[in-house]
């Protein structure tokens, strides 16, 4: 075989291609999981024979089957697709590792072997032959051989085979596609070529993973998929592959070490001051789990913008208007979340179950966030989007008075919007400026998704108040004329309306703020909306021109060019 130059060591010859296993060391593969808190409940649940797939999913009884179509309608695919992935059987060989109890490695060894006998007996089962549980498969079966090797009575040959189909899934390009789950393909792939000492599967997985970096990163070190989370999770695969690879004396290369390093800042920065991720695009909202940075951010190939003051204010903003990749994203332009004093007031619904559930489709609809949406026009989203910027960040501006920053959604067929953002920077004050315009009849909405733990004090046409759960009160003013009064949408499930969600199977009612007025071909402001975190506040906001207003706080007069 002839290998790269660099490379000449990375491959272990092997006498026998059907005696692989015993060559199989620790550095050799890398493990899907590590030992927490939740492996031993787990681990201890299998050897009950009741799968818990994924942490904290309702367990499947395998006691008088296996059932690996076992299905939950509070998961939806993801159910299955744990299931798939024997993540649960990666537990086990955790727990093994740990305690040196064979039982844990024997019962691993029972699961595997059944799935491989419901693999052969070619079942019509969606998530059996799908690119994650197919990568993250291949991972923990190679654990587990390194770990049964001189301990169990494997047959090579049949694992050899298994592995074997796995990597021509895996090299197959129909199923790849440039996103966080194409990365867990090339991973396993590079693994397998290690393994099973083919240069093919080695090469073909680490070229296109550094496809996928270029794909799936911005030039700032944001990761493109629309949520923090994935954001967390790619980095760390990458990071994880950088180390593979280390040891065996190749790496992605200095310039994608360096923005591997810049990417590490993304989530300090964009976590809230609570120290959670923002549950935007499909993320949870997860701990942090390292030092909060305060410093406002603005990526226009991300479509994202926090804006933020210190650790003692505690003031927070977000606001999505853009995309470059359509996976994870919701049709959530022009939303904005707010976060002041220890408290939630404007709120965005995260991840969910992936499928049909039709509360999945309600989060990922404009409904469900804190933006504009028309009564009757809805807009795609589109792979395109990338290069033609009809939803973008179009402006971010901050000096010692306001951060301000404008988004645009020209994706609709007959109508656009577009919303100006400006925050204070010495009061808890943010101003909207909400323009839309549309070539047929139509009615623009100004949705607010209010936390769920807040509630509506009063309101009325150009007006509403809210307590926060610690008794704050937060005001939405309408300066000029609203002709038409606040709406509160209270939740409900027919049809779904006013829900949040945070996790797998989690949803919480909430209520919204709706504010309307009637549209036409004009470009021009429909809603001027001032947000104020303190009621003690006097606020005034005068018109000077086109581009220029002027913003009166308490008799201090703060003049903002927009």
């Amino acid at each position: 075989m002839k290998l790269m130059p660099g490379r000449l060591d990375i491959f272990k010859r092997k006498n026998n291609k059907f005696k692989f296993v015993d060559n199989i060391e620790e550095h050799d593969f890398i493990k899907l999981i590590k030992y927490d808190k939740r492996t031993n409940k787990i681990a201890e649940s299998a050897l009950d024979n009741l799968i818990i797939p994924f942490p904290n999913f309702e367990a499947a009884d395998f006691n008088k089957v296996h059932d690996w179509n076992a299905e939950n309608d509070k998961y939806g695919k993801s159910y299955q697709l744990y299931i798939h992935s024997l993540r649960f059987v990666s537990s086990l060989l955790l727990q093994y590792e740990k305690n040196e109890d064979i039982k844990y490695l024997k019962k691993a060894e029972v699961f595997i072997e059944s799935w491989i006998k419901f693999m052969d007996s070619k079942p019509q089962s969606e998530m059996l032959w799908y690119d994650h549980p197919v990568a993250n498969r291949v991972q923990n079966i190679i654990h587990f051989l390194y770990l049964a090797k001189n301990k169990l009575n494997i047959n090579e040959k049949k694992y050899y085979k298994v592995l074997r189909k796995h990597g021509e899934f895996l090299m197959d390009d129909s199923h790849y596609n440039y996103n966080n789950h194409a990365l867990m393909m090339d991973r396993s792939l590079m693994i397998l070529g290690n393994i099973l000492d083919d240069y093919d599967l080695f090469s073909t997985g680490y070229r296109r993973s550094i496809e996928t970096f270029w794909y799936s990163f911005s030039s700032q070190g944001s990761h493109l998929e629309n949520s923090p989370d994935y954001h967390r999770m790619v980095l760390k695969m990458y990071l994880e592959i950088e180390e593979y690879l280390k040891k065996h004396n190749q790496t992605f290369g200095d310039t994608i070490n360096q923005y591997l390093e810049l990417a590490l800042d993304f989530l300090p920065v964009v976590a809230r001051p609570d120290k959670r991720i923002p549950a935007l695009g499909d993320s949870g909202n997860s701990a942090l789990g390292r030092v909060k940075k305060y410093r406002n951010f603005s990526d226009s190939e991300l479509g994202l913008t926090i804006i933020q003051k210190d650790e003692k204010s505690k003031f927070y903003l977000s606001f999505i208007s853009g995309y470059s990749s359509v996976t994870h994203k919701h049709r959530d332009d022009l939303s904005l979340t707010l976060f002041y004093a220890d408290d939630d007031i404007l709120v965005d619904s995260g991840k969910f179950n992936y499928g049909k559930d039709i509360r999945r489709r309600y989060v990922m609809s404009p409904e469900a966030h804190s933006t504009l949406l028309f009564k009757k026009e809805d807009y795609k989203l589109v792979k395109e989007n990338r290069f033609t910027r009809k939803v973008r960040t179009d402006k971010y501006f901050e000096n010692e008075n306001y951060t301000l920053v404008q988004g645009i959604n020209e994706s609709f067929e007959n109508s656009q919007v577009s919303r100006l953002i400006i925050v204070l920077r010495k009061y808890p004050v943010v101003i909207l400026l909400d323009k839309a315009s549309s070539g047929v009849e139509e009615t623009v909405y100004q949705n607010f998704n209010l936390s769920p733990k807040s509630k509506i004090e009063e309101y009325r046409n150009d007006f509403a108040g809210i307590l926060t759960k610690s008794g704050n009160r937060v005001t939405f003013t309408q300066i000029g004329d609203v002709k038409e009064k606040v709406d509160i949408t209270s939740s409900q499930t027919e049809p779904v309306q006013a829900i949040v969600t945070t996790g797998y199977g989690k949803a919480a009612e909430t209520k919204q703020l709706r504010f309307s007025a009637a549209v036409n071909n004009s470009n021009s402001y429909v809603f001027k909306t001032v947000i104020s975190m303190d009621d003690s506040l006097n606020i005034q906001m005068t018109d000077i021109d086109e581009s220029a207003l002027k913003i009166s706080v308490n008799g201090e007069e703060i003049f903002i060019n927009i």
